[in-house]
Parts: structure tokens; sequence; C-alpha cells
């Protein structure tokens, strides 16, 4: 517990001078890299890339040159990258699609039907003006937007979008192909603004979660004049002298390499010209690979980079004393991060081994001091959390409804009492090491960490061996896939990983635990990334299917029944444990632009990856 601590305070303290740290401390989404530690004498001397600020632009004057002053320079969601893989792939929807979107085209290239802003629930019509879903929920009306053009010039209209959908629909190995025939039947033009989507069955937030809110899947529309007798497997959408990649979006590709890219502003944007939206005041938008936790801090506080990287809040601090106009959405701390719709969890599997006695899950749960956790392991830079709930608005209205549940299974006790209790009635007890055996075994097995979530790993590892667990973190770092594979073919035991779901209802997440999700049996994977704890209820898949088709309301005593019961399941057979928010400290840089949104005017949540992000490229001015 001393070494966790002290490697925290390491990582607050030990960079106030070069504002830069360990990697190995980062809490970030994907596996992080870095370079060696700059002497604390200086910092890496900034470097304005050309690339930042030139490039080849389609015009008579040829190559152009803007400013930093008018460019916008956003980089990776977290740091380790050293260079951009595939840049010259355009294409939303083959391998690897989703990455490339949520990098940077959803801001730049592609819009969507609807933005969404996760503090608040507005749902904000962008392409389309309004959608009607239909008393039975098999279908959903959809007027889009008039005057929407393409890049070239060329009317954006309902045959681009039902291009889009029939293409998923044909092409089973393209991105959210399975999603879109799981729920499509068709779709059906009434004319050029107008059109049905037919669902397969009852579904009353299928235009919602592909069309409005999703972070994770929110679908960019083709052109299909572009598209159109293409390969979608194979083309990548990329011919700079043909104008290519095709969006509606207010910037156009101008340069792509493996080092950056680069996208110059749209004066013929169609929100412009028919008065929908301003000019976004950046003429240029650069996407510049991260390097590692250090190098990205030091260019942050260089001014180099306008959207960093995540940071631990101890570097945040520190770069922020060493440069104030490197801000965070918070304005206040401790907590400088903003909520993502993920939780910090234990997982447990429920089907095989040793997790699968539910009395061993609550011995288990009961072992966890969860404060600890985000005190050693997050420098108290998050809130814990007991139930599959981010702290959204939305969400909380669900939770403080369902208080008294909580309160009656208590999940967050820590107690070596109940954990004797619990591994007593398992039919475990204690032998000579002080360890928990049966049969003369001990109960030994690891804890899956990877590289991301390692700063939990000692901590965990210590408070169950307390509680007298034979338990190691296995560390997975850099390679997360191992730990996938394992963990999603119920191979795995216990892991620590983020659980990503609703940011509205309690029903977006608790349906990751209905049995269709888990694995065909032990060895086979199972169908979604975030389904991992094998559980397998009728009683509770009954629940969830019939949630299915009701409309959320926390003010709906029929929906509230329902959320009771599945959560009551959730809390009994401890089907997951929930440890904390995942609460990402987004940085910014406010010496160019100004602007961002934050706690104090929260009119988008602050994740670059998000479609909604678009509204801050949309609302920052120039600082001089």
């Amino acid at each position: 517990m001393r070494l966790a601590l002290l490697l925290t305070m390491i990582a607050a303290i030990g960079l106030i001078a070069v504002a830069c740290s360990s990697d190995d401390a980062e809490p970030t989404s994907a596996p992080s890299g870095g370079d060696a530690a700059t002497p604390a004498t200086q910092a890496p001397e900034a470097t304005k890339a050309p690339d930042a600020t030139k490039a080849p632009a389609k015009d008579d004057d040829g190559d152009k040159e803007i400013s930093r002053e008018d460019t916008l320079v956003i980089t990776f969601f977290g740091p380790g990258a050293t260079q951009i893989e595939d840049p010259e792939n355009m294409n939303p929807y083959s391998l690897g699609g989703l990455g490339r979107v949520r990098g940077i085209l959803n801001k730049t290239i592609f819009e969507f039907l609807y933005l969404y802003n996760h503090n608040t629930g507005e749902q904000i019509p962008w392409l389309a003006e309004s959608y009607t879903v239909s008393d039975d929920f098999l279908s959903v009306d959809v007027t889009l937007r008039s005057g929407v053009e393409w890049s070239d010039g060329e009317a954006f209209s309902s045959d681009d979008v039902k291009f889009t959908i029939d293409t998923l629909l044909g092409n089973d190995d393209l991105v959210f192909a399975g999603d879109i025939q799981e729920w499509v039947k068709d779709v059906v033009i009434t004319d050029d603004t107008n059109f049905t989507i037919n669902l397969n069955k009852p579904n009353p937030r299928f235009f919602y979660f592909y069309f409005v809110e999703n972070s994770e899947i929110h679908l960019p529309i083709l052109a299909q004049h572009a598209w159109e007798g293409q390969d979608p497997l194979e083309w990548n959408n990329f011919d700079l002298e043909k104008g290519y990649p095709l969006g509606t979006g207010p910037f156009q590709l101008v340069q792509a390499t493996g080092q950056a890219q680069v996208f110059d502003r749209n004066d013929d944007w169609w929100a412009n010209k028919v008065g929908f939206q301003d000019l976004p005041e950046p003429l240029r938008v650069t996407y510049i690979p991260p390097g590692g936790a250090d190098t990205m801090a030091a260019r942050m506080i260089n001014n180099e980079f306008d959207v960093g990287s995540i940071m631990q809040p101890g570097v945040f601090l520190a770069a922020n004393k060493r440069n104030p106009d490197v801000v965070s959405w918070s304005l206040e701390g401790p907590s400088y991060g903003a909520a993502d719709a993920c939780l910090y969890t234990l997982g447990v599997n429920t089907a095989y081994g040793v997790m699968s006695d539910v009395h061993v899950r609550r011995a288990i749960q009961a072992a966890i001091d969860r404060q600890q956790i985000v005190d050693l392991a997050y420098e108290g830079s998050t809130v814990t959390q007991v139930v599959p709930y981010s702290t959204y608005g939305g969400l909380t209205a669900y939770q403080n409804k369902q208080a008294a549940l909580i309160e009656q299974y208590n999940p967050g006790l820590h107690s070596q009492d109940l954990v004797d209790s619990e591994m007593a009635l398992a039919g475990w007890a204690k032998n000579g090491d002080g360890m928990w055996a049966k049969d003369g075994e001990t109960l030994t097995t690891d804890v899956e960490v990877p590289g991301w979530l390692k700063p939990m790993g000692p901590v965990v590892e210590k408070q169950l061996r307390d509680a007298g667990f034979d338990i190691t973190f296995a560390l997975h770092d850099p390679d997360s896939a191992p730990l996938f594979e394992k963990v999603r073919t119920g191979n795995a035991d216990m892991w620590i990983l983020v659980h990503c779901g609703s940011s509205a209802e309690p029903h977006g997440t608790l349906q990751h635990y209905h049995s269709k999700f888990a694995s065909p049996s032990q060895g086979e994977q199972n169908s979604y990334i975030w389904g991992n704890s094998q559980y397998n209820n009728p009683e509770y898949d009954a629940i969830i299917d019939e949630m299915d088709s009701i409309l959320p309301s926390p003010d709906d005593p029929k929906y509230m029944a329902l959320a009771d019961e599945a959560l009551e399941l959730f809390l009994s057979d401890v089907i997951e444990i929930t440890l904390a928010e995942e609460r990402h400290v987004i940085t910014f840089n406010t010496s160019y632009w100004t602007g961002w949104a934050n706690t104090g005017d929260p009119y988008v949540a602050p994740y670059s990856l998000w479609a909604g992000f678009l509204l801050e490229f949309l609302n920052i001015t120039k600082a001089n």
C-alpha cells in the first residue's frame, strides 16, 4: 500500500518542475507508451512543426500558409501514439473505422443527424430537424433539414441515408453491420427530406441510440454519388484532387500523413449558407499524434496543442502551475475530470470457476474499500460508485428513486466480518497462512488488469490479500488483447476494466447482463465487449426483455418496477462489482483559443472522441 501511495505521490508532485509524468500512471482508455523523463531543470523545447500551420490547399494560390493563431491543433485522446496509422483511410465503416471517425473525422468531415449534450440530456437536431417513433416502436419517421449540402455542393438527401443503411444491411463485415441487420428491416423514402426506418422488432430507443446520443456508435452518413459503385470494404474514400473525403462538415481534408492530418475551413459550409450556424473561427484544424505522456504534457505547456490528451490530476496541476493557460473541464478540484458514462469495475465470472459461487462474490465485494482505491490509484480525482450508473443528471434521478433498494443491500460495505461469514457459507476456511482454502486447496487466482488501468492493480490486490484471498494482479501492458480474449471467453476469474453504458437511463447498462451477451460455452467469445459477467438468469432476461419495449422515465411506475427488479438481482447476485466513476482529466489550452466547455459553461461534454465535440469547434474564439 505504501508503494502504491509513493508512486501516486511521485506522479502528483515529482513533476511540478517538469510537467510530465511516467506513462505507468496514465488512466487512459488505451495502452500508452512514453518517453524518458525530461530533466527537472528544463521542459522539452517547443517544436512549432511546419505541418501544424502549412499544408497544400485546394485553391488557385497553390500552397497556403495559415498562422498558428488561426490554427486549432488537436492531439489524440490518450498519449502514447507517435504516428497516425493508415492516415489516408477515410472509410468510416471498414476495419478500424470507428477509431478513425472518433479520432478527428466526426469533428471535421462528418456531421450527424443529431448531436447530444451528455451533461443535460439535450438532443440537438443537426442534419435532421425531427424524428418520431411510432406507437408500436416498429418504425421511425425522420425529417431532414433543408439546404444541407455535401462539400462538393451536391444536395444531402434521404437517398444518402437510405444508401448508408442499405450498405450496412448488405455487407456483413462493415463496422456496425450486425447492429443494423439485427434491427432494420428497410428504409422507405417519402421525399428528399423525409423517410421512414422500419424495424424488425420493437425498439423505442433505436434512433436515439444510433443517431442521437451514442458516443460509441454514432453512424455517419455516406454520400451516395461518391460511394455508389465502390467496394465499401476496400475503398479508402481518399482522393484530394476529387475533393474526397466528401462530408457535410465545416472542414475539408487537405493533407494526410503519419505525422499530421490537416483540415482547412470550408467557407461554403452549408450551415453558414442557410443561417443555421456561423463559420467556425479556426481556419485550419491540425490533428497530430501526442507522443508519450511526458511529451504531450510538455507540448501543452509550450502552447503547441490546443486540445490535449488526458492527464493524471497531479500532472495536470503541475502543468497548470507552469502554464495557467492549460485548463481542464472542472474549474475546481479535486475531481478535475468529467463523467463519460463509464465505470471502473471489478469484473467477476458468474458462470465458471471459483467466482461462480455467489457467496464468494459477495465476500470479494465486502473486501473492497472503494474510497481507498480512488485515493491511492487516482489521487482522489473521482467518486466511488456502487451501482453501474454514471453520475450524469439523467441517471442520478433514477438512482435517487432506487436509494432505499441500494441501502438495503449496502454493496459499499467494507467488512471483514461479512467476508468471513460469506466464505463460511461457501464452505471455505482460513488455513495456517491466513488464506481461504477448501479441501486442502487455497483459493488462488489472478485479477487481470490492462496497462491503462494499472494504478488500481496493486491496491485491489492488497485489499483482497488482507481479506484472506491469495490474489495477484496480472498486468497486461502494453497489449490488452490477451486480457480481452481471456475475459470475453469466460476463462478469467476476475478482472479490472471499465464498463461503458448508458448516460440517460438504467436500461442502457443493465441490459449488458442479459444472457444473450454471454459466451455460448466457456472458451467461446461473448457477443459484446462490456458484457463479460457470463450471467445467465432467465428471470433477469425476462425483466430486460420487457424493459426493451418501454420508454424510460423515473416517474413511470412500470418502468421503475422493472428497473428495481433488475437492480435487485444485480445487487443480490453481485453480477459485477462497481468501484468508481471513470473521470478523465481532459485538458485544453487557452493561449490561442478560448470558450472551451467546462463546469461553468457545460454546453457539451468535453470528450474529443464524441460527435458533440463539434460544438467546441464552433464555440471557441481567438484569444487575441
